[in-house]
């Protein structure tokens, strides 16, 4: 909610901006985890009426496989950051309008992996910090350098692999030799014969911890296929 404050000041009228903070509770009780999802750019716009998206106008990208986002999640629902309309306009077609994370442009980190961050056309990450972010204990610089670092390892891994039909047990196998880390708790999505989503399940810290492994201890394939494909373009 912004209110606007006048002061007098050596014969002068000054005015300044009260900008309300999005906020956000997390309920420990709950057990939060944190939700690493990557998304395939390429596939989002082949879906649906999103060929139209701001972000879908250009390719390739710099990875295949990009962040959508950090998110603290629950067993059931998870945690979600308030910030007003006003702050935040529900129905624009971007985030552009959306309070930046604080000093998140300024950092070296952003500057050099923002080429990971899927919707920077829209400034999806503000969207992200805004209802995500700032439920979790890390800064905004923090938050995305771990994220994106992780998208850019995960994305470099199957660059070689690219636009290519992979099967399943391909994909385990490069799972194990490439992101041992990950083995066993990568879930997949696919829309059709293309993979759309990835995610990792971590646990809860100041910062995400070690990973938490699918039920069946087995990399999980959800609707995709005997084989699929991640596509760049």
């Amino acid at each position: 909610m912004k209110s606007t404050l006048w002061f007098i000041a050596a014969g002068c009228l000054i005015t300044f901006q009260a900008v309300a903070e999005p906020t956000c509770t997390v309920d420990l009780n709950k057990k939060p985890y944190y939700r690493l999802e990557l998304t395939v750019p390429a596939t989002f716009c082949k879906s649906g009426n999103n060929k139209q998206d701001p972000s879908c106008k250009e390719f390739p990208k710099e990875g295949a496989i990009q962040l959508h986002g950090l998110w603290p999640n629950y067993a059931q629902n998870y945690p979600q950051g308030i910030c007003s309309a006003s702050e935040c306009p529900p129905k624009s077609r971007t985030y552009c309008g959306y309070p930046t994370p604080p000093d998140l442009y300024e950092s070296d980190s952003w500057k050099g992996l923002k080429g990971y961050m899927a919707g920077l056309e829209k400034c999806l990450e503000r969207h992200e910090w805004v209802k995500h972010g700032i439920c979790s204990p890390m800064k905004a610089p923090a938050y995305f350098e771990w994220s994106l670092a992780k998208a850019k390892e995960i994305s470099a891994a199957f660059a070689p692999y690219a636009d290519k039909t992979i099967t399943r047990k391909q994909f385990n196998m490069l799972i194990a030799y490439a992101l041992p880390d990950i083995d066993g708790a990568v879930r997949l999505s696919c829309s059709g014969s293309n993979v759309l989503s990835m995610s990792v399940f971590y646990k809860w810290g100041d910062a995400p911890q070690e990973v938490i492994p699918t039920t069946s201890g087995q990399n999980s394939f959800g609707n995709c296929k005997q084989s699929f494909r991640i596509p760049s373009h």
